[in-house]
């Protein structure tokens, strides 16, 4: 669905951004910014705030500059929408190319969509297409899945145990290649994902509680226990250990196909065999040949 989206919402962009100054409230305003959210949601893979609070801006953003210049206008639309997954590019030579790419191809998509704004209806189908075409030039530069900063940040944030164990699950991440499991493997591990998101955002949202039950282990030390302190433990235990489950099952689930995979490719011999069975027969061939001869 991503890809889709972000195609329409980039067609949906250049078709009503030459004419948002006089498009009234609804086609000039409402609908690019529902469109420039969608994508940079799209680009993002997910609807996170840093790339809906992008796209509004881009919206806001571009619509003024296309005023003044078009290609200018789609410069920011499309680097503004693409902000939050340039953040995700690495090394930096990377995000920089990354950012000029989305950035030259958001001014191109501009100039040809303003050229062709008052063309018959089908070149300016032709020019949308083009324009769509453009703005995915950037997802060209790969980017990290938006779960590897999640998991790095949440590894600074909590620290040990569970950091070496989040960085892991990012390692997994950048290593994995989910297109080798199978249907099914492939939608448990979407769900253990899923799951470990979850997990996740409860034990962050716990940290505060959690720091500030160790301040009051000190206090607790010289006093009775009290017994939300404890109930507090228990569960911040029960989050970290079903992590750390979690962290493993993926890492046996890719670990599984990939051993085999390679037990498979290991396995189908065919070609050693076809390639002895060659040259054995060149060899009777050539024994063959030395004895009919001239002796």
């Amino acid at each position: 669905m991503g890809p889709v989206l972000l195609l329409l919402s980039a067609g949906g962009l250049f078709t009503f951004l030459p004419s948002a100054s006089r498009g009234g409230v609804i086609a000039g305003t409402l609908l690019p910014l529902l469109l420039a959210v969608a994508f940079a949601v799209a680009v993002a893979g997910r609807p996170a705030g840093v790339a809906i609070m992008a796209g509004a801006v881009a919206a806001f953003a571009g619509s003024v500059a296309w005023a003044i210049f078009p290609p200018l206008g789609g410069a920011v639309v499309i680097g503004l929408g693409y902000a939050e997954r340039t953040f995700r590019v690495r090394p930096l030579r990377a995000r920089i190319a990354h950012l000029v790419l989305a950035v030259v191809a958001g001014a191109v998509a501009g100039l040809l969509s303003s050229a062709y704004a008052a063309s018959p209806a089908l070149l300016r189908g032709v020019a949308v297409v083009m324009c769509c075409v453009l703005t995915a030039i950037p997802l060209l530069v790969p980017a990290e899945d938006p779960r590897t900063l999640l998991l790095e940040d949440a590894a600074r944030k909590l620290g040990a145990p569970l950091a070496a164990t989040l960085l892991d699950g990012a390692e997994l991440l950048r290593c994995g290649d989910p297109s080798l499991l199978d249907r099914e493997t492939a939608a448990n591990v979407k769900k253990s994902w899923n799951a470990l998101d979850r997990l996740l955002e409860a034990r962050l949202a716990m940290l505060g509680g959690t720091s500030g039950r160790t301040r009051s282990h000190d206090v607790a030390a010289r006093g009775p226990v009290h017994p939300a302190r404890d109930t507090a433990a228990m569960v911040t235990a029960m989050v970290d250990r079903q992590i750390m489950e979690h962290v493993a099952s993926l890492t046996r689930a890719y670990a599984a196909v990939t051993t085999m995979g390679a037990a498979e490719v290991g396995i189908d011999d065919s070609a050693v065999r076809e390639v002895h069975a060659r040259g054995e027969a060149l060899d009777e061939q050539s024994r063959a040949i030395v004895e009919v001869g001239p002796r």
